[in-house]
């Protein structure tokens, strides 16, 4: 791979990332009809920035000049001037040969429109060496006036320019992202963050908002830069969050303030974290069911302990605004990116409710399932059974709000006489919803024709499905034997059959011939049951034992397009059945410890296709399951080991404990060989865990759980950024909360987005951490049409406005691609491209942009004319 990328300068150990945002001044450039010039000017407008160094062809001080749409940036010796102009809509006039005619003179012609130009400069700085980064491909030519001795050609161009040294062990580079003008600071160990500090002039006044960020008001608006998002790594490459903001230091000056840093430790900034939010009251709140709406907006349910009084968040309109009993359910609706509630309310009777589940339909409304023993848990006129039946227990419910959760469409119990519990749900097309959980009632309401209609033993997991409406029931059956048996989660194929995953302690187990394993290995304990019932519940298509000589619980399911099962849970088993070539198969938990392990299935349920143990020394349980476009499984839970695995760059590699446990966030690959990513999730305080997790089409991961931890980190602009209380109660937590994760490691992001194919969206990731020296680093695909070959295109630069073609829209460069690498796609439609990075140091700091493209048959919509599909885009540079 041959690159015109030059290495970075000394390790970046601070890199504070900030945008600039002009908000009074892009509606202006748009032209008001597409005439020829306007057209040119459109096109012109997506030229990738860069830094052009002036080499007299400028008669001004700036060293390099770069144009960010409306705002044109001047790199001077101690900081830069930029200058923002409002103005009509008359042709851009740069072009990709001739110099950009901006200069602070013409920008500020009266007769053009208004500008204004604010100059920010380190004060007390050295004078620094400026140096020009990442030279990008193409030239400039400037021959302006009639001097000949001032024509310049063939002018370089550059991505970024760093300023070397400025303070003492202190460099800062500046570069364009997404569009924007961003500034890092580098900070090697031991180096002061306390001394830099920038005086701003021309604007009125600049103060810090509300999320963190400093607002620099002008002439023509507020230019806005975000709060840095900042964590410190240790030598081992250990990290965590350290808080970091914004200092006002008089008028017109201003610094930073980190919080917490060891010394010796290098500062990173931008480790994924999308955003994160604690969700919760003055008592014990947590969350267990996530799911995502088409926008992305996170709706979690759970349990909460924290009455009105004690300020669990709800929303005017709500269905239900007051706290009913001992524990209430919540159903809680976010905004798309965390920072507002759409809804929230109280769902429950005067007695305790848990909510274990949640879907939605293709309207929106969320439908939840868990327990209740209120005999006033809310009902609704003709639902399937509106009289509480558990005199002595539980009741499972089953409950539909309306899209707004302003009302209940539909609210029904479900169980007999003695405990029942609905753990897990699942939503068709018709919207028939299907439930799993466990019943110790010998009248539980079963269905004729049903696979099992007479109870079995001590507990019996149930399978039940209930009418679009919940007036009545489709099918419902028993599954289970003499023991204790409990249907903890389930997956719904697209022909309607349930696969059905848990816990058995029955010998007499129904399993099906040529399954896995049909014997029982429990001895006194249980085994991990995986069963698929046909699509009306009226017999097993297969079902097996899966585990060892000790305790083993499966607790979440899903499916791949071929229907093939993988199931996570824990265990204690050293026999616990893995496979050669799986990521760990060796059991890790040292006897009395639970390990996490993820398993799948062929199709049949006959073989394994893989299965790991996933945990270090301490006890760890996965908890939530989610495949993406690619087949990989993104696993969350909880775990008490130091020693979890986890991966370079991640978001948290160092285990926060002290002993109750953190949160962890696992993607495996689709062979579940490797780990793709892996983070701890948490703060220092007693026991939190994730319990919920759902995936975007792009692979992000939104994780709902527990904690106890004021400090569990959270984002600026969320909707809570603080710990609400409650008391240290195992396995409830504190307060619930609510993260998002770009599951992407250090050095890597993404942006633009997938133009759909016949398939759905294409996305695209990388397999690990881009760094110097990993042979194995490649880029990836998901949900490409199956066995088929498509194109992966590397280039040296971004869009910041795609460039539509063939009805795709294309986020990288095309006149700057030097790698066009050929991407086959597997029978799922996965596709890994191997980019080996070679152990050069030179190669630190170089940035590549990447994006997938697939020609499929034409089809229907969604398919684009030509059935060209394309990925989004991704953004990553070389680590050291």
């Amino acid at each position: 791979m041959k690159t015109s990328m030059v290495s970075l300068p000394a390790i970046a150990v601070l890199a504070l990332c900030v945008l600039f945002f002009p908000v009074a001044n892009t509606s202006s450039l748009r032209p008001s009809s597409p005439t020829p010039g306007a057209e040119a000017g459109r096109l012109l407008s997506r030229m990738p920035v860069a830094f052009v160094p002036n080499l007299g062809q400028w008669e001004h001080r700036a060293s390099y000049v770069a144009r960010f749409g409306a705002m044109t940036v001047y790199l001077q010796d101690h900081g830069w001037t930029f200058t923002l102009v409002k103005r009509g809509p008359v042709a851009i006039e740069n072009t990709p040969q001739t110099a950009p005619t901006s200069l602070p003179e013409r920008q500020l012609n009266e007769t053009e429109g208004r500008g204004v130009a604010v100059q920010m400069a380190f004060v007390a700085a050295n004078a620094p060496e400026l140096a020009a980064e990442h030279q990008l491909p193409g030239r400039h030519n400037y021959f302006l006036g009639s001097d000949p001795a001032k024509w310049c050609s063939d002018v370089p161009l550059y991505a970024s320019v760093c300023y070397g040294q400025i303070y003492p062990g202190v460099d800062v580079r500046v570069r364009e992202q997404a569009g924007h003008f961003e500034f890092d600071l580098l900070l090697q160990p031991h180096a002061q963050l306390e001394p830099v500090e920038m005086a701003v002039e021309g604007i009125e006044r600049m103060h810090v908002d509300c999320e963190g960020a400093l607002v620099l008001e002008t002439q023509l608006g507020p230019v806005r830069m975000p709060a840095p998002l900042t964590w410190e790594e240790g030598p081992s490459g250990e990290r965590r969050l350290v808080t970091c903001c914004y200092a006002l230091r008089g008028e017109n000056r201003f610094g930073f303030e980190v919080t917490g840093r060891q010394p010796g430790w290098s500062l990173t900034v931008d480790p994924g974290l999308v955003y994160s939010t604690f969700l919760g009251g003055a008592e014990s709140d947590a969350a267990y069911a996530i799911v995502l709406d088409a926008q992305g907006a996170a709706t979690v349910a759970g349990k909460t302990y924290s009455t009105t009084l004690a300020s669990f968040p709800t929303t005017p309109g709500a269905f239900r605004t007051f706290y009913n009993g001992s524990y209430d359910v919540f159903v809680t609706r976010l905004s798309p990116n965390g920072s507002s509630l759409v809804y929230s309310t109280f769902l429950g009777g005067g007695g305790t409710d848990y909510a274990y589940a949640i879907a939605l339909d293709a309207q929106g409304a969320a439908t939840i399932a868990g327990e209740t023993n209120s005999p006033n848990f809310p009902t609704t006129p003709g639902a399937f059974d509106t009289s509480f039946n558990g005199t002595f227990g539980t009741d499972a419910f089953v409950t539909r709000l309306s899209p707004t959760g302003s009302s209940l469409g539909y609210s029904t119990f479900l169980g007999g006489t003695a405990d029942d519990t609905a753990r897990s749900l699942a939503i068709d097309a018709q919207g028939e919803v299907t439930v799993a959980g466990a019943t110790r009632s010998h009248d539980f309401s079963t269905t004729p024709g049903a696979f099992d209609t007479s109870f079995n033993g001590v507990w019996d997991a149930v399978v039940t499905r209930l009418s679009p409406t919940g007036t009545s029931l489709v099918y419902s059956t028993y599954l289970g034997g003499n023991g204790i048996d409990t249907g903890f989660a389930i997956a719904l194929d697209a022909q309607g059959a349930v696969t059905v995953a848990g816990s058995t302690g029955s010998p007499d187990f129904p399993t099906t011939p040529g399954a896995f394993d049909t014997s029982f290995n429990g001895n006194v304990d249980w085994d991990a049951f995986v069963a698929r019932l046909s699509p009306t519940g009226s017999s097993l298509v297969y079902a097996t034992y899966l585990g060892g000589e000790r305790p083993d619980e499966a607790l979440a399911v899903a499916l791949d397009a071929q229907g093939a099962a993988t199931v996570v849970g824990q265990t204690r088993s050293t026999s616990f059945p893995t496979t050669p070539g799986a990521f760990d198969t060796g059991y890790n938990g040292g006897g009395w410890d639970d390990d996490a392990f993820v398993t799948r299935l062929s199709p049949t349920g006959s073989s394994l296709v893989y299965s790991t143990f996933l945990g270090g020394a301490g006890v760890d349980r996965a908890l939530a399951l989610v495949l993406d476009a690619q087949g990989a499984a993104t696993v969350v839970g909880q775990t008490v080991s130091f020693g979890f695995p986890t991966t370079p760059g991640a978001f948290d590699t160092s285990y926060n404990g002290p002993s109750g446990g953190d949160a962890f966030v696992t993607r495996l690959s689709p062979t579940g060989s490797s780990l793709v990513y892996s983070t701890f999730l948490g703060g220092t305080s007693y026991y939190e865990g994730a319990s919920a997790l759902a995936l975007d089409a792009q692979g992000v991961a939104t994780v709902a759980g527990w904690t106890n931890s004021a400090d569990f980190p959270t984002t600026p602009g969320v909707f809570d950024t603080s710990y609400n209380g409650g008391p240290i109660i195992p396995i409830s937590g504190g307060d619930a909360f609510v993260t998002r994760l770009d599951m992407l490691p250090t050095g890597t992001s993404a942006f633009g987005r997938s133009s759909p194919g016949c398939t759905g969206p294409l996305a695209a990731s990388v397999s690990s951490m881009p760094r110097i020296g990993n042979v194995s680093f490649a880029l990836t695909c998901g949900n490409a049409p199956p066995s088929t070959a498509g194109l992966c295109a590397l280039t040296g630069n971004q869009l910041s406005n795609p460039l539509t073609l063939f009805g795709v829209e294309i986020w990288v460069d095309p006149s700057l691609v030097f790698v066009s690498l050929t991407a086959n796609s597997n029978s799922i439609g996965a596709s890994e491209v191997p980019v080996p990075v070679p152990n050069n140091a030179a190669l630190a700091g170089g940035r590549l942009f990447a994006q997938f493209f697939w020609v499929g048959p034409t089809a229907p919509l969604p398919c684009p004319p030509l059935g060209w599909s394309a990925s989004n885009a991704l953004d990553f540079t070389i680590q050291r």
